[in-house]
C-alpha cells in the first residue's frame, strides 16, 4: 500500500509506502528568468522510490490484478513500457514475488533498460518507427510473449523464462514478422501464469492519480490553484488527476503533446486512423502517442498545447542549472507548454501547477549528453533557445 499521508519520520513496512506525498516546489528563477506574472510551481515525482509518477500506477495496477486474481503467485508479469512504468511494476512484482518482462522501444535510454534489468527484470527491444498495430511494435511483442507464457503452462523456470525471452528478441531482431504473426493467431487457452496489465486500458492506471496525486495536490496546494499543466502519454495522470481536480476545484486542464503525436489532433476533431497517417517519430520519452489510449479521456482537457524536442531538451537542461532540478525531457516538454500558454494567452496573477514526472539520471546519456545532442541535430546553447520564449 502506499504512502497514504503518513508522518515522513515513520518508519515504512516495506518501500511501497513511500510512494506518493512528493512535493510541490516553487520555480522562482524560472519565473523571473522567463519574466512570467503568474507563479509556477512544479510536482517532483521524480522523488518516488523508483524515479518517476509511474510508481503509483505499478502498483495500482499489480494490486489490481491480484484483487481480481488475473495473476498467480510466481507468475510473470508482461508490459509494454517507455521504462517508467515497467520500473514502478518491477518494484511491486519484487515486493510481492513476480518475475518480470517488458518491452521497449530501441528509442528509449539505455539507462532504463539497466534500471530495469537491476529491478531482476528481463527487457525485449523492439522498433521505434512501427505502428501500434504492427506485428513488432513493442505492443504487440509483449502479446507475444505472454501467449507464449501461456501456450507453456505453469509457473516457468528462470532458465525456461530465459530461453524464450531470447527466442523472442531474435524473432524481433530478425525481423521474422510471420512467425510472430503465427504465435499471435494460435488458439491459445489463458492462464494466470502470465498477465499483462496494459496500462493503456488498465482502470487502476487512471484510478490511482484519482485516490493519490489529485488529493495530494489539493491538500498541497488548497484551492488556491488556476491552472494544471501535465505531459500526455497514457493518459491516466492527466486524467486521474484532471478528474479529481474537475470535481474538487475551479481548475483549467492544459495537455502537453509532443510534435508527431496524434493526441492534439484527435483532441481538434481528426479522425483517429487519419491521424495515425500523421504521426511522426520523435525523442523526446514517456508522452505522446500514435494511438488514443482508453485510459485517456479528452474531454477533461481544455487546451492541448504542442512543443517540439529541442525547446523541451533545452528547458530540461536549463532547469538543472536554474533550480537544481534535475528532471527529464518530458518536464522540460510540460515546463516549455506551461509557459506558452501563459504567455500566449497573456495570463498574470494566476497559480499554474506543472507536473514533473520523472528523474533525470535516466538521461544522462541523452539529454544531458552534448554530444548526443548534437549528434542527433539539436544545439546545445540552451539559453539562446529558450530566448524565444522570453
Amino acid at each position: 500500500m502506499m504512502n497514504d499521508g503518513m508522518n515522513q519520520n515513520e518508519i515504512r513496512s516495506d518501500i511501497s509506502e513511500a510512494i506518493g506525498q512528493t512535493p510541490i516546489v516553487k520555480l522562482s528563477n524560472i519565473m523571473d528568468f522567463f519574466e512570467l506574472d503568474s507563479e509556477i510551481y512544479a510536482k517532483i515525482e521524480y522523488l518516488n522510490p523508483g524515479g518517476s509518477i509511474k510508481d503509483r500506477i505499478g502498483l495500482s495496477m499489480v494490486e489490481g490484478a491480484e484483487k481480481e486474481g488475473k495473476i498467480e503467485e510466481g507468475g510473470v508479469i508482461i508490459e509494454p513500457t517507455s521504462g517508467n512504468t515497467g520500473v514502478g511494476i518491477a518494484i511491486a512484482s519484487s515486493l510481492k514475488g513476480y518475475k518480470t518482462v517488458f518491452t521497449m522501444p530501441s528509442k528509449m535510454s539505455k539507462e532504463k533498460e539497466l534500471l530495469l534489468k537491476a529491478h531482476g527484470a528481463k527487457v525485449v527491444r523492439t522498433p521505434t518507427d512501427v505502428a501500434p498495430e504492427d506485428t513488432n511494435s513493442y505492443y504487440k511483442v509483449a502479446e507475444v510473449i505472454r501467449d507464449l507464457i501461456w501456450e507453456k503452462g505453469g509457473i516457468l523456470e528462470e532458465g525456461v523464462l530465459n530461453d524464450l525471452i531470447e527466442f523472442v528478441q531474435k524473432l524481433v531482431d530478425e525481423e521474422k514478422l510471420e512467425e510472430l504473426e503465427n504465435i499471435l493467431n494460435k488458439d491459445i487457452e489463458t492462464s494466470k501464469n502470465a498477465y499483462m496489465p496494459n496500462q493503456y486500458e488498465n482502470e487502476y492506471n487512471p484510478q490511482a492519480h484519482r485516490k493519490t496525486t489529485g488529493p495530494e495536490i489539493k491538500e498541497q496546494m488548497g484551492d488556491d490553484l488556476d491552472y494544471l499543466f501535465v505531459g500526455i502519454g497514457t493518459g491516466g495522470t492527466i486524467s486521474g488527476i484532471g478528474g479529481y481536480l474537475k470535481e474538487n476545484m475551479d481548475v483549467k486542464i492544459i495537455g502537453i503533446d509532443p510534435k508527431g503525436s496524434i493526441i492534439s489532433l484527435v483532441k481538434n476533431g481528426m479522425d483517429e486512423e487519419k491521424a495515425k497517417k500523421k504521426a511522426e517519430t520523435y525523442l523526446t520519452e514517456g508522452i505522446g502517442e500514435d494511438l488514443i489510449p482508453e485510459t485517456l479521456d479528452l474531454e477533461l482537457i481544455d487546451k492541448i498545447v504542442k512543443t517540439d524536442d529541442q525547446s523541451s531538451f533545452s528547458m530540461t537542461r536549463f532547469l538543472s542549472r536554474k533550480e537544481g532540478i534535475l528532471a527529464g525531457g518530458s518536464s522540460g516538454s510540460a515546463l516549455v507548454g506551461a509557459i506558452k500558454y501563459l504567455k500566449n494567452n497573456e495570463i498574470g496573477d494566476k497559480k499554474a501547477l506543472v507536473i514533473f514526472p520523472d528523474t533525470g539520471r535516466n538521461y544522462l546519456s541523452r539529454v544531458y549528453d552534448d554530444d548526443w545532442m548534437e549528434k542527433n541535430g539539436l544545439e546545445t546553447d540552451d539559453e539562446k533557445i529558450l530566448e524565444e520564449l522570453r
